[in-house]
């Protein structure tokens, strides 16, 4: 795992809270980082905002006037690799599933809870066809990957604890998500857990998709995050409160119906190289407006107190934190503000969130 990077003393020392900058301090570079989730050569942040407001440039367009250059970076080795990058002070602001950004914060990243970038995202088991796995009884004794340290970890050992097993009933590999897919359609391994992006193989004809999280809650649920380092919070109020104003737009856009759902599905292709059929079987009885709510409301945070609790019971991380205190709605407040969608978005209770986790 990402431990031993993130606690080298200067990786964290480097990400210590700066003073608080005035508005008009502008960075020369925002360094911008998020799982590769594209297809045929093409850089994919997952079917959300984010990934809007990728492929539009909206963000290099909100800085274009003030000469800030934007990079973005795409990782392969998904949220432990970005973690290492955060670590070793290489990213600013950064788009992760919820138990990677759990690790970071519970390994010692200085890091911000900043807004939603979506919620509800599934999770998928790919078979290799026959090998009669139907349920995730049946993955015990089967070769399966999972890539460690990201958002799907914790939903497979969810599904696995309510079959009465654990990693250690499955012959575990730990795989990114190109080599576990090859490997799984080779027939090297049984199964693998992951994304919606699986489902392009059941479309291809090279594997089976038995099991889903679809209709279990929001326990079984992925919900992404905006994650800042407190370094740059502090240094670059006004940049942060900017990105995340350009993501609530991409947001409503989209939750508002200016994209209709089918053209926001073929913008998902376009940009992804998926096919448009994968995105519409994601979202089918997906309420677009809910699942793209940016709000740190208590729903929201009370997902990542089972998160977080769920990781410590799993032996992910060895320390839990609050959730409360690690978000931090004061950009995402400012950016509503700003765009006058204050009561856009209805905010989600705890108890809700409890009662779709059930």
């Amino acid at each position: 795992m990402l431990a031993a990077a993130i606690t080298l003393a200067t990786a964290i020392a480097g990400l210590c809270a700066a003073p608080a900058a005035s508005a008009g301090d502008l960075p020369k570079v925002i360094h911008l980082a998020a799982p590769e989730q594209g297809s045929q050569g093409k850089s994919f942040a997952g079917a959300g905002p984010v990934s809007l407001a990728y492929a539009s440039k909206a963000i290099e367009a909100e800085f274009a006037k003030d000469g800030v250059q934007v990079e973005w970076k795409f990782f392969k080795g998904a949220g432990p690799a970005i973690n290492e990058g955060l670590a070793t002070g290489q990213l600013d602001v950064v788009f992760l599933g919820d138990l990677a950004a759990v690790i970071g914060r519970a390994s010692g990243l200085r890091t911000r809870l900043v807004a939603s970038a979506g919620r509800g995202a599934n999770s998928y088991l790919a078979t290799a066809p026959g090998s009669n796995i139907r349920s995730f009884k049946d993955l015990k004794g089967k070769r399966v990957a999972v890539l460690r340290g990201t958002a799907y970890q914790l939903p497979f050992d969810r599904l696995l604890k309510a079959e009465g097993l654990s990693q250690k009933d499955v012959r575990f590999t730990n795989l990114d998500w190109p080599t576990s897919k090859a490997a799984v359609v080779n027939k090297d391994i049984d199964a693998t857990f992951g994304g919606a992006d699986l489902q392009l193989l059941k479309l291809a004809g090279s594997a089976d998709i038995p099991v889903s999280t679809k209709g279990r809650g929001d326990l079984y649920a992925i919900h992404s995050t905006v994650i800042a380092t407190e370094d740059f919070a502090g240094r670059h109020p006004e940049a942060l409160t900017r990105i995340v104003k350009v993501l609530v737009q991409q947001a409503h856009a989209a939750a508002s119906g200016a994209i209709p759902r089918e053209t926001l599905f073929q913008r998902f292709h376009d940009i992804s190289g998926l096919p448009v059929q994968l995105f519409s079987s994601e979202f089918e009885g997906t309420d677009i407006k809910a699942r793209y709510s940016p709000l740190l409301d208590a729903g929201y945070i009370a997902h990542f107190g089972d998160v977080i609790e769920g990781a410590k019971a799993a032996g992910i991380v060895r320390q839990g934190f609050d959730p409360k205190g690690w978000a931090d709605p004061r950009f995402l407040d400012e950016a509503l503000r700003t765009l006058k969608l204050q009561g856009f978005w209805t905010a989600t209770s705890a108890a809700s969130a409890h009662a779709a986790g059930k």
